[in-house]
């Protein structure tokens, strides 16, 4: 069995070296297969239940680009508690995250620009403002108004759903995306997709996301943020760079990472609580010219040791997963820090690189538990995770398990202590602690290597 899942991770790889997989939403961001890294708001919003301020906001800018810019996090994006953004502009579209801030996008996408950053925004093209149904503003390129391509059903008291099937919607969708675009943003993270899909149905929400993608083309990082994802996200596949695949971040601990809910499934949102569970069970879907995870945000912070920061930090690179920091200038220790700036896991991220459990059985704890994958230059990349609450023995085996026929690796490299463990033979085992990981770059003989060289899951630039 596992010997086959190997043998299917490889297929997969040379085959991602020819074509874009029909059914990715086929844009340069899929074609190149790197997630975002960036910082985002939530830690501040989550813990105390409100939008983030604008000095903070900035305190936190300036620290990113000061620690973080060189290392590949690019990349600056508010996040939900928008509701009190009611300053629209003539055509009802929202011009700050917040109405009680000074400054508005066009000043603070300025700002991150001139720190060498990108803007991302966090909002739903489907929402619309109180403000813009009060003023019953004309909807952008129809003779329509606002109020008419409301929908029945509301998302809170200030933002009321778009209804899709009725005419002048479509433009308020494209145009609010084109709006973002000419404000500069490079990301758009697109929430809440669960309540519409339930309240309007699939057939409206696919439409929806088709103008998302259509009108965001080359231009738009597209996230698609809490959605059902029936049937292995077959309505979202199409339409997204990347897709939730678990419950929120909430306190950033373990709980997050592996513990919530483990093992148990949901029909529909969140259908799996924990972030584990959901990069198992969603990885046939991902890889090189497919659909990008999105394990949300880290906060590492919150987490108990070094060993869970690890953890999670490595989970999100074999995933493939966005690197999204919510940690803030004055939560981040140095520890932290030092986690998120590991460069040769990092090196791994900017390559494209994705690898897949060994088991897609959220149940088969042993095998679902390693990871591999595979680099352009043969070497294949090992994840060991312990999840359980005792210490247990890990291991792979290099014949069974890689398909190193020989049995023997040329060399075995551990990317979180940087060091060389040398040649070895038939397997790799190791101890590993309560809620540790070791992340491995095996290297097979010199044949073996020559025979491979079409494995690869890096996707450059085109």
């Amino acid at each position: 069995m596992v010997g086959r899942v190997v043998r299917l991770i490889l297929v997969s790889l040379a085959s991602a070296l020819l074509f874009v997989n029909a059914d990715a939403r086929d844009s340069k961001f899929t074609r190149r297969n790197v997630a975002p890294q960036y910082w985002i708001a939530y830690e501040y919003c989550y813990d105390l239940n409100r939008p983030i301020t604008e000095l903070r906001w900035q305190y936190n800018i300036d620290w990113m680009a000061e620690t973080f810019l060189d290392w590949g996090y690019d990349m600056i994006s508010n996040d939900g508690w928008i509701e009190a953004a009611q300053t629209i502009n003539e055509n009802g579209y929202i011009t700050k995250y917040n109405s009680g801030w000074e400054h508005g996008f066009e000043y603070w996408n300025e700002y991150i620009k001139n720190k060498g950053m990108k803007a991302g925004v966090y909002y739903n093209p489907l929402w619309m403002t109180s403000a813009a149904y009060d003023a019953d503003c004309l909807v952008l390129g129809t003779t329509t108004t606002a109020r008419r391509i409301a929908g029945q059903y509301s998302f809170n008291g200030q933002l009321h759903w778009v209804d899709v099937d009725k005419p002048g919607a479509e433009e308020w969708v494209k145009g609010y995306v084109r709006y973002f675009i000419d404000l500069g943003m490079s990301f758009l993270r697109v929430d809440f997709l669960e309540n519409y899909e339930n309240h309007y149905g699939t057939e409206r929400y696919e439409k929806a996301l088709r103008w998302i993608a259509e009108e965001a083309g080359d231009d738009l990082f597209i996230s698609l943020v809490m959605p059902n994802s029936f049937n292995q996200a077959a309505t979202e596949i199409p339409y997204g760079d990347m897709f939730r695949i678990s419950d929120d971040c909430f306190a950033g601990d373990w709980d997050f990472v592996s513990a919530r809910r483990r093992g148990q499934v949901k029909k529909n949102w969140p259908m799996y609580a924990n972030v584990f569970d959901g990069f198992i069970a969603f990885s046939e879907v991902s890889g090189p010219g497919k659909i990008m995870m999105d394990g949300d945000f880290m906060r590492l912070n919150k987490l108990a040791d070094n060993e869970e920061r690890k953890f999670l930090f490595s989970l999100m690179i074999m995933g493939g997963s966005a690197l999204a920091i919510a940690d803030q200038y004055d939560t981040a220790t140095d520890e932290v820090e030092a986690i998120y700036k590991n460069e040769e896991l990092l090196e791994l991220h900017n390559m494209g690189f994705y690898a897949k459990p060994l088991s897609t059985d959220i149940h088969d704890y042993e095998n679902s538990s390693r990871w591999v994958g595979v680099l352009p230059d043969g070497d294949y990349i090992v994840g060991l995770f312990n999840r359980e609450d005792q210490a247990l023995m890990y291991g792979i085996d290099f014949v069974t398990e890689l398909g190193i026929t020989s049995g023997k690796a040329e060399s075995v490299r551990d990317l979180w202590t940087h060091e060389e463990l040398g040649r070895m033979k038939n397997k790799y085992e190791t101890i590993l602690e309560p809620h540790a990981c070791v992340i491995l770059r095996i290297s097979p003989d010199q044949d073996l290597r020559n025979s491979r060289c079409f494995g690869c899951s890096s996707r450059q630039d085109e």
